[in-house]
């Protein structure tokens, strides 16, 4: 033996080994020795790979190859190893390394051991991490089958060799550009996106070389548009003494408000219709306050404007007038009282924005406000904002992280942040854009199922949660939070479609909500005969809300496949067409004779009227699809050519089985469902919350998709069109002459050519014209921008 080589002595086992003292060799490479670094004795390290040196090891034969002075034990060299081996999971044969003077072995002992453990295997973590990050460079910046065969085998299929499973975007969204400057985005479930699946009424809207009967029949619809949108101009302008006046707001919002026995019926109603899903006061606490206020005490400031608000909700659904009227004894005006509730929220500064009583008197506006005119855009832009200010308040965390704030706020907390989260996502479904909060950003939890009777103030700790299927009047809310999660899930789907390469997560998320709304139906059964007309069906309506709320979601997600010419799953699309026609079948559970039935009929018109309206289109389009199936069939039959038996199993032929014999419901009965809905509409032509043009483009579709020649069904449109026109000028009180001289009012952005007859319009320029409430929204003459 060598007096250089460094030598271990092993004892017997049992016994306490110990190396023998001598200079050992020097572990560092000569660069970082030479500069005093800290080497990881790799080959080449890590210090001379940052500054491409020449990495070497000395040799043991050479000077400076012992460390002099050395008085601490040896161990054992690690074999040195290339930089940055590959990760253990690559079938990859490691290259054996050079021997370096530290890795002489004793065989069979422990030398040898070590030796073999440490070979193969990363010399940090820092290199195994290096190793894998150069791997993933490797793939992203060589995307192609052959560098991905190499690199992760044959079981790794490259991502976009998948198909998209949606079909084309013109039928899920589109956008409006004017100008390149001024751009408005339009989701799956707007009228213009909807339009775009029923070529033939597409193209009767947008031909402007009709005859001259369509052209005045539109010409008449221009005119009595403009009458409407004047007429619920002028309803809905708050009375400019009181908004305009100098007095403090406070003073003017109890000037505006009626006497005490028709508050009471207005905030009554507005108790029963709106504290259900979305609770937002304590309603024992907001009546003493509410009491104390008529007896001359002292309220607090936000006591009014919530007040002012509630008193609108209620005027909506409880007054002859929808709360426009002027008169006081009718009730009070709505638009005033929204006006005046929102100059006192403007006018806030500094701690009085992080108060509860000013979340709540937000949501109660955003809610006032969306039941006279809803704006769906518009108030997704101001949840955002009530989002991230109940955020900043802290109340997407769960309460009981913070000792200091009692049991009763606790739960109130909850209460608040349920609602504020669950109308986001209500709209952010409705305008096909992002909610505020994902899934996992909140932990608060869900409120407890438990009567407003059983909390107060001064309580110690709160009562256990009663079962869901027992009523209270927080029953609602406290089922409809537990869903909550995946509801939110829906709108995460639809908003990353262009990720989604295979449809089992679509399958999974609807098979949930699918279970959800059979629970629905075991809370609230159907057909239930203690339904008492006298309180206009208040157990019925809340069941209608509640299965709306999980049914809503469930249209949302299997929309993009189930009106899409992409091949989906068979049971996409029946569950989509059977919750469509539930939409539009929901009121046949009542009896039409029955006192009360006209109101709540209006009201799920008007709180549902975007859902049932996506319902009629989407019922519209399977009926297109049945009769051009049937058509297919019967030239089939006469060219001598038969159907496969087991054609209508065929995966990819995925409206077939939604209509074929065994559905409950035919052509027909959709037929019928439809118009009905449709005669709906028509008779509320004059309420703000309907749109004159989404009645119009659903009278369109559904004439254009029964089964008939082309000249029947251009007659069937235009008897139509006639309908709409003689219960519009019903609603105006006026008649066709009356029509004929009103002048023709145009917007002031509306380019006018001077060339052009005056007082003719086409189909196209009749959804070309500004609305008053939502600029830029019906300009269907121009092709909208296709968004990939």
């Amino acid at each position: 033996m060598t007096p250089n080589m460094t030598t271990m002595v092993f004892d017997a086992p049992g016994s306490a080994g110990k190396a023998v003292k001598r200079p050992r060799p020097v572990k560092s490479c000569n660069s970082c020795r030479q500069r005093k670094l800290r080497c990881d004795r790799t080959c080449p390290c890590s210090q001379c790979s940052k500054s491409n040196r020449i990495c070497k090891y000395a040799n043991e034969h050479e000077p400076g190859a012992l460390s002099e002075g050395s008085d601490v034990e040896a161990s054992p060299r690690p074999t040195k190893r290339p930089h940055r081996p590959g990760p253990p999971y690559v079938d990859v044969s490691t290259p054996q390394p050079h021997s370096t003077p530290g890795s002489v072995g004793v065989g069979g002992g422990a030398g040898s051991v070590i030796n073999e453990q440490t070979r193969g295997v990363p010399g940090s973590v820092l290199d195994y991490f290096g190793a894998r990050l150069e791997r993933l460079e490797k793939f992203v910046f060589n995307p192609g089958p052959a560098g991905i065969g190499s690199e992760w085998g044959t079981s790794r299929t490259q991502y976009g060799t998948y198909p998209p499973v949606t079909g084309s975007p013109t039928t899920i969204r589109s956008l409006s550009v004017k100008g390149n400057l001024r751009s408005r985005f339009f989701g799956q479930n707007e009228t213009r996106v909807l339009l775009n699946l029923f070529d033939e009424a597409r193209e009767f809207i947008l031909n402007r070389s009709r005859g001259d009967d369509i052209r005045v029949l539109f010409d008449q619809l221009h005119k009595i548009y403009r009458a409407l949108q004047e007429e619920n101009r002028r309803a809905l302008a708050p009375i400019s003494v009181f908004t305009d006046s100098m007095l403090p707001v406070q003073k003017r919002m109890a000037d505006i408000l009626p006497s005490k026995l028709i508050c009471d019926r207005l905030l009554d109603a507005y108790i029963a219709m709106s504290e259900g899903l979305y609770r937002v006061v304590h309603v024992p606490s907001f009546k003493a306050e509410y009491e104390a206020f008529w007896a001359q005490a002292g309220v607090s400031d936000a006591f009014l404007p919530r007040l002012m608000c509630m008193l609108s909700l209620g005027a909506r659904f409880e007054t002859d007038t929808r709360g426009l009227s002027h008169d006081r004894a009718d009730g009070i005006h709505a638009p005033t009282a929204c006006a005046l509730a929102r100059a006192w929220l403007d006018g806030l500064r500094g701690k009085q924005l992080v108060a509860i009583d000013t979340l709540q008197c937000e949501v109660l506006h955003l809610h006032a406000s969306r039941m006279m005119s809803p704006r769906n855009q518009e108030s997704w832009t101001q949840l955002g904002f009530i989002v991230r200010m109940a955020m900043t308040m802290g109340l997407h965390r769960d309460p009981d992280e913070f000792p200091q704030i009692r049991p009763f706020y606790a739960e109130l907390r909850r209460r608040l942040w349920y609602t504020v989260i669950d109308m986001d996502l209500h709209v952010a479904l409705a305008c096909n854009l992002p909610c505020a909060v994902r899934e996992g950003e909140y932990s608060c939890r869900p409120p407890s199922n438990l009567d407003d009777n059983d909390i107060f103030p001064d309580m110690a700790k709160l009562p256990p949660s009663k079962p869901i299927d027992e009523y209270t009047n927080s029953q609602l809310q406290a089922y409809a939070s537990r869903t909550l999660t995946h509801r939110i899930r829906v709108s995460s789907i639809i908003n990353r479609l262009d990720t989604i390469r295979d449809f089992q997560e679509v399958l999974d998320c609807g098979s949930k909500l699918e279970q959800l709304l059979d629970d629905v139906n075991h809370l609230f059964p159907r057909r239930n005969t203690t339904l008492d007309p006298r309180a206009k069906f208040k157990e019925w309506r809340m069941r209608a809300l509640l299965d709306m709320h999980v049914r809503r979601p469930l249209l949302a997600l299997y929309r993009p496949f189930a009106l899409s010419t992409v091949e989906c799953p068979n049971h996409i699309t029946t569950s989509y067409m059977k919750s469509s026609m539930v939409m539009l079948t929901y009121m046949d559970e009542l009896d039409e004779g029955i006192p009360g039935f006209g109101d709540v009929s209006r009201m799920y018109h008007v709180v549902l009227k975007h859902d049932i309206m996506q319902a009629a289109f989407s019922v519209c389009y399977f009926i297109k699809s049945a009769n051009e199936q049937l058509a297919r069939n019967s030239m089939a039959a006469l060219n001598g050519q038969l159907q496969s038996p087991d054609v209508a199993n065929h995966e990819g032929l995925g409206f077939i089985n939604a209509l074929d014999n065994h559905m409950v419901w035919s052509t027909q009965g959709m037929t019928r469902a439809v118009q009905k809905t449709l005669d709906n509409f028509v008779a509320m032509v004059k309420d703000s919350s309907c749109e004159l043009k989404d009645t119009l483009i659903l009278s369109v579709v559904l004439n254009s998709v029964k089964g008939a020649t082309h000249d029947e069904r251009i007659q069937r449109i235009t008897e139509g069109i006639v309908k709409i026109v003689d219960a519009s000028m019903v609603s105006l009180n006026t008649n066709s002459e009356a029509i004929a001289n009103m002048p023709m009012m145009s917007s002031p952005n509306t380019p006018v050519d001077p060339y052009a007859p005056q007082g003719t319009y086409s189909p196209a320029s009749f959804f070309d014209e500004f609305s008053y409430w939502d600029t830029d929204q019906w300009d269907l003459s121009t092709v909208p921008v296709s968004l990939n």
